[in-house]
């Protein structure tokens, strides 16, 4: 039976993915991507469980699956993370869009990229980290 992670659990397995896979440069699209993915479950981890609603009709979201239901979210929910971050963590908004952007255009578009930008990739999943309160990932080799 598939146990459900909670996302700072995924959150620290897709760095360690990610930081593994950087040890070569050839996968560059695939630390971005684990990058985006990271960062995504940091994010997560830090806006959930939020309260929702106003006075006293106010609900306690568990979880952003949980939001997404009882929220009736009809955007798609990449999208939808993007609207909370920007609302609930602006200061982190901008990192989590880049990645976002970075790792669309490795999985879809190219998958070749030099070790710069994957780089930039950690330096921006690094950011989303500590603005999350988890910490700091190593130095990205070079």
């Amino acid at each position: 039976m598939q146990k459900k992670s909670n996302s700072l659990d995924h959150a620290f397995h897709n760095e360690k993915v990610c930081k593994y896979l950087n040890k070569k440069s050839e996968f560059a699209d695939w630390v971005i991507t684990t990058a985006f993915y990271s960062a995504l479950h940091f994010l997560r981890g830090k806006l959930f469980p939020l309260e929702f609603g106003n006075g006293s009709r106010k609900i306690e979201i568990v979880d952003f699956d949980d939001y997404c239901i009882k929220n009736g979210t009809t955007a798609g929910k990449h999208e939808t993370l993007s609207n909370l971050v920007g609302e609930h963590l602006p200061e982190l908004y901008a990192h989590y869009s880049k990645l976002k952007s970075l790792s669309w255009t490795a999985r879809y578009n190219c998958y070749e990229y030099d070790r710069d930008l994957s780089n930039h990739a950690l330096e921006k999943l690094e950011l989303i980290k500590n603005g999350c309160g988890y910490g700091k990932l190593t130095t990205p080799e070079r």
